[in-house]
């Protein structure tokens, strides 16, 4: 059974100076897990790196998962936000230009700090343990499906939902996997066009193929 999910905050900071130092706190968070590790952070050592007293921690933070959820929110609203924004003046353009966009915008976001990337991505695991859904990839989910939703009569796939999570699973995965494996692709275009290439071969393949996907159907109902 999971544990009992623990709050992200004791309470929320209200006036200027206390937001101030909930950012501060987070942000030493984000520090100590890219130079320790999770293990080895406590909130003694956070409290020190953001230049704050523990009991100043506790006042917003009830404990050392409380702040790694904390900072996994904060991180994954501002991405997904950005993406969505991101979104808005793509919306007439044509596919191909618009999937090339969206990859670099998710690239962009990845080497932005690749190593906070990859240490959030390894918690995530833990994240589910502690009973968390990640409502930020079912947003993120929501908003492509909306974009993909108007243009869904020239696409391949015939079940929208699917095509969505198969889509944004499998760029996140590349782009996650080139952080850790291959950063030097991050700053190559090539990269940005072959997953594009992969994305628009699945969502809308080239009309020569068309022949060959009906030829393969009618030897099955002929079977």
């Amino acid at each position: 059974m999971p544990r009992r999910p623990p709050p992200s905050r004791r309470r929320a900071p209200r006036q200027e100076r206390s937001q101030a130092t909930c950012e501060a706190i987070l942000t030493a968070t984000a520090r100590v897990l890219v130079k320790d590790g999770y293990e080895a952070a406590s909130t003694n050592r956070i409290a020190q790196e953001a230049g704050v007293s523990v009991g100043s921690l506790y006042q917003y933070f009830p404990s050392k998962e409380g702040l790694v959820t904390a900072l996994m929110e904060q991180h994954r609203a501002r991405s997904v936000a950005d993406f969505e924004a991101g979104l808005v003046p793509l919306a007439g353009q044509p596919l191909p230009v618009a999937m090339r966009a969206l990859i670099r915008q998710v690239i962009a976001v990845k080497r932005e700090n690749p190593r906070l990337n990859q240490v959030l991505h390894e918690l995530m695991p833990r994240m589910r343990q502690w009973g968390l859904s990640d409502v930020y990839s079912q947003r993120l989910f929501r908003v492509v499906r909306a974009f993909l939703a108007p243009r869904f009569e020239d696409l391949r796939p015939q079940n929208l939902d699917m095509a969505v999570f198969i889509l944004v699973t499998s760029v996140e995965a590349l782009c996650h996997t080139a952080v850790t494996e291959r950063p030097d692709y991050l700053e190559d275009e090539g990269f940005v066009e072959e997953i594009a290439a992969l994305a628009l071969g699945y969502l809308r393949p080239e009309p020569a193929a068309a022949p060959v996907r009906r030829a393969v159907r009618e030897r099955t109902v002929r079977m």
